[in-house]
């Protein structure tokens, strides 16, 4: 008898085991991600995600920059105008346009973002995936090089 309940409980711990896997496996890729990538779904959405976090990693800094153009276009505003440096003033102005236009970017990719869209088709989901690792990209690429106008003309004092 005893050996009938230990092969119960053992059949019992296997077939928890197995559906707790399954579960795992179905919440981790429920918000997209997957702890080991194994697919090229899994592929895309990391890189998707890697572009994502590398962008919001200096949204901060980009707002910040923002703040400082708007702060010393303020400062130019109430000087005379002959003693305003008019290139300078263009270039700030430009920059800040820039900025804002990254800072807009990021936040227009992630509203559009779908993260479950075409979960249900592999193949249309790799596609969706693909686009949107070539859009982020251009975003997080836009943010670094307007950043490292902004280090170099806001060094100018």
């Amino acid at each position: 008898m005893s050996r009938f309940i230990i092969a119960l409980v053992s059949f019992g711990l296997l077939a928890g085991a197995c559906n707790d896997a399954s579960h795992d496996e179905h919440a981790a890729h429920q918000n997209g991600y997957a702890p080991v990538l194994k697919t090229r779904e899994d592929t895309l959405f990391h890189e998707v995600m890697k572009g994502h976090d590398a962008g919001m990693a200096k949204v901060g800094k980009l707002r910040k920059n923002i703040d400082e153009t708007t702060h010393r276009l303020d400062s130019l505003g109430k000087l005379p105008a002959k003693k305003v440096d008019a290139a300078y003033k263009q270039a700030l102005t430009n920059l800040q346009t820039d900025l804002k236009n990254a800072d807009e970017e990021m936040d227009s990719w992630m509203q559009k973002f779908k993260l479950d869209s075409m979960a249900d088709n592999k193949e249309l989901r790799i596609k969706y995936l693909e686009g949107e690792r070539v859009k982020v990209t251009a975003v997080k690429e836009h943010i670094l090089s307007v950043l490292q106008q902004a280090d170099s003309l806001l060094k100018r004092q």
